[in-house]
């Protein structure tokens, strides 16, 4: 039926405006044209029969419909019949409740995208601006400037727990935060979340403890990063809000109800001798945007989100809280969770050792490539990287990142996520797929992001990508990750050869040297170009005799060998200085000896390193 000004309307616009199917007809019952409703409903169109009388109030013989409604229709030289045949009131409800589940499920969509974009615009700046902080404290600073980096990397850690915690909050309440299911050393993650506070609880004078119960399992299966989050935010108020005496931490066996068959029920608590809490103020403590002091002049600062994100996150593990607490002497936060016991090591260990401790022993110079746009990010990860003797190729999207890998055999990946140009996900999705040999395939990849939503380490892990790293993340991350991926995938070279701290402490070396491999390395070449050449010069001066000059050079090298975290060899050579001084001739050629025989072992020790820390063959 064509429009005009008195109908300016078709009839498809018509029944998606009013929610019935509409049809018009000839007086006499047949169909002059159908609305796309009305066609799916009688089975056709113009020319068929109306099915059933064009009365107002008329029952059609037609499942799910109400009483027919008739509006005549003023047309130019024929009668026209507009027949409306709206739904039945069962049918209406369903439609209207389809439609708002369409639109909830538009809602959710929204807000998981929104989710992803500001998780990732928001972190990623603070991410970049506490990794050159961090890059610059391992300089050479004067008192002052490192004094004013210090607070800039305080107030953006601040900054970024408060992020943390709203995109938490967001997430649990969107349903959109799941747990991880992994071994990991129970003591360990405790103990880290506990340690953080230390230099502030010294500062406050605060005695700061934990304890873990006998009993207690070593190694559990659940989710450490969401459990040292909550201990995390437990320590953190507790010494916060406690300005004398001591924050305890517990962990014990519970003897309640266990959630999961096989599994331990335990019993972490912290308690303080703080402020306390009024107690009419107990139960709004751990609603969102909360706290038990919201006045403008109060003494403790905050969003309020923490403890509400502590009860929710306990919940999700199906466990329970619980919290007393009296004004002026102080609090008891406890919970209780079930965690699977998972042997005595985790995954890590038993793939090749103490990962955790000894990275840089287990994980040899490696070539990675870092896919990564952000410029400050890719400069932090690279520094860390290289100053640990890996080499890295940097791109900074994902097309670039396929391009260098048919160009290049690397040992790992370190994968964006959001990036221009080609995400990391189809990045990967090519290079899994890629079958004309340019590629290699099977290289480890490592999704590297700034976001953590339900369901992206699955969505990862589908994509191809072999492990995932939510940002921020630092070298014993990364390193522990390419451990578990290399290990995996039978990729993890042969470990170096067992070392011994005596002779070459190389690990307390890189700790003074802030992690600084490369500088270590050239200590080491000069230490062994130099030092063969002092031995020639003490067997000379022992033969002379010039014991003045042997006691000269070996308390020298005795300095030197202490400098370089050669303690053996350092004794050996205070031996031999003693001796020289006090004129023992027999007592100088014997100790001259011993000192020959621990410099060889430490030159040993220094050339295996510097040939395990050489730079690779450039790939073809």
């Amino acid at each position: 039926m064509p429009r005009d000004s008195r109908f300016p309307l078709s009839l498809p616009e018509l029944e998606r405006l009013c929610g019935s199917a509409l049809c018009a007809a000839a007086p006499e019952g047949t169909i002059i044209e159908a609305g796309p409703r009305a066609r799916a409903l009688l089975g056709g169109g113009a020319g068929k029969p109306f099915p059933g009388p064009l009365r107002d109030g008329s029952i059609l013989d037609l499942p799910g419909t109400a009483p027919l409604r008739i509006f005549p229709l003023p047309t130019k030289g024929r009668e026209v019949i507009l027949a409306m045949i709206p739904p039945s009131q069962a049918e209406a409800a369903e439609a209207e409740m389809g439609r708002a589940r369409a639109a909830t499920k538009a809602a959710e969509a929204a807000k998981s995208v929104f989710l992803t974009n500001m998780s990732h615009e928001l972190r990623t700046p603070m991410i970049g601006i506490l990794g050159m902080t961090e890059l610059t404290l391992a300089t050479s600073l004067s008192r002052k400037q490192r004094e004013y980096l210090e607070m800039v990397r305080h107030s953006a850690a601040s900054l970024l727990e408060i992020i943390n915690d709203i995109l938490d909050s967001a997430r649990i309440t969107a349903g959109k935060l799941e747990l991880a299911a992994t071994a990991f050393a129970l003591r360990e993650t405790v103990e880290s979340a506990v340690t953080v506070f230390a230099p502030l609880a010294e500062q406050k004078g605060l005695t700061l403890s934990a304890h873990i119960a006998d009993g207690v399992p070593k190694i559990v299966v659940g989710d450490p990063i969401r459990l040292r989050q909550i201990l995390i935010n437990l320590v953190g108020n507790a010494v916060k809000f406690t300005d004398k005496g001591h924050v305890e931490v517990e962990v014990s066996l519970d003897s309640g109800p266990i959630s999961q068959p096989d599994a331990s029920r335990l019993a972490f608590t912290v308690r303080d001798t703080g402020i306390g809490i009024p107690a009419g103020k107990l139960d709004a403590i751990f609603e969102s945007f909360t706290q038990a002091d919201p006045s403008p002049t109060r003494k403790y600062r905050g969003a309020g989100l923490g403890l509400s994100i502590f009860k929710e996150l306990v919940t999700m593990m199906g466990g329970e809280i619980d919290v007393s607490s009296e004004e002026g002497k102080g609090s008891v936060f406890s919970f209780r969770v079930s965690l699977r016991p998972a042997g005595e090591r985790t995954p890590a260990e038993a793939a090749g050792g103490d990962h955790g401790a000894a990275w840089e022993n287990a994980l040899p110079p490696l070539t990675i490539l870092l896919a990564e746009d952000n410029p400050v990010n890719q400069m932090f990860i690279r520094e860390l990287l290289e100053q640990s003797g890996h080499t890295v190729i940097a791109a900074h999207t994902g097309l670039r990142a396929v391009k260098v890998l048919e160009k290049s055999r690397v040992d790992a990946v370190l994968m964006d996520i959001q990036m221009p140009e080609m995400d990391g996900m189809e990045a990967t999705r090519i290079i899994r797929s890629a079958t004309d040999g340019r590629i290699d395939p099977e290289v480890p990849i490592i999704a590297l992001t700034a976001h953590a939503h339900k369901g992206d380490r699955e969505t990862f892990l589908r994509a191809g990508m072999d492990d995932y790293l939510p940002k921020p993340v630092g070298l014993p991350e990364i390193s522990a990750s390419l451990l578990r991926v290399l290990a995996r995938k039978g990729r993890l070279p042969a470990a170096p050869p067992c070392e011994d701290p005596e002779i070459l402490d190389f690990g307390w070396l890189l700790e003074k040297a802030r992690g600084n491999a490369a500088f270590v390395l050239k200590l080491f070449t000069a230490f062994v170009e130099e030092k063969p050449g002092m031995i020639e010069a003490m067997r000379q001066a022992a033969t002379a005799p010039d014991l003045e000059k042997l006691a000269f050079l070996a308390h020298s090298l005795k300095g030197a060998s202490a400098t370089m975290g050669a303690k053996h060899l350092s004794a050996m050579a205070k031996t031999l200085d003693t001796a020289a001084r006090a004129g023992n001739h027999e007592g100088s050629a014997a100790a001259l000896v011993d000192v020959e025989k621990a410099l060889e072992q430490v030159l040993e020790h220094m050339k295996a390193k510097m040939t395990q820390h050489a730079e690779p063959a450039p790939a073809a």
